[in-house]
């Protein structure tokens, strides 16, 4: 059975590097809602998308896969990223960890940049963080 991760906000920015990431870990990434269960789900906060406003998506993640395991992709600094993008993810999902894989800590949600991407210790953090 192939494990997928759903890339529920794609943007540019992390189509390609974060659907080689995926596949290396042995994920399949799919940007469709056919995912019943999937092992996690990536939501970009970029301005822009196709897909809806960065708080709908939020909003349709929890409703239709509850408990799944969320990675926000952004561009924004670890400290911004916080600002800003971590009201809004308290506002849907409240009483959530956040957090980096740069951290060694126990996060429920996860916030990746560009650069994420390309350090190993990202890979272990989301190979344990996808169920």
């Amino acid at each position: 059975m192939t494990r997928e991760v759903v890339l529920a906000r794609p943007h540019p920015f992390i189509r390609k590097p974060m659907t080689e990431l995926l596949s290396k870990l042995g994920f399949t990434p799919v940007t469709s809602g056919s995912s019943t269960k999937p092992a996690g789900v990536i939501v970009s906060s970029s301005v822009t998308s196709e897909t809806g406003s960065f708080a709908d998506v939020l909003k349709m993640v929890k409703q239709t896969w509850t408990g799944v395991p969320l990675v926000v992709a952004t561009l924004l600094k670890p400290d911004m990223a916080i600002n800003s993008l971590g009201k809004e993810l308290e506002r849907v999902f409240p009483g959530k960890k956040i957090g980096f894989p740069s951290e060694d800590q126990r996060a429920d949600i996860l916030i990746v940049r560009p650069d994420d991407l390309k350090v190993p210790q990202t890979e272990r953090v989301l190979r344990g963080f996808f169920r």
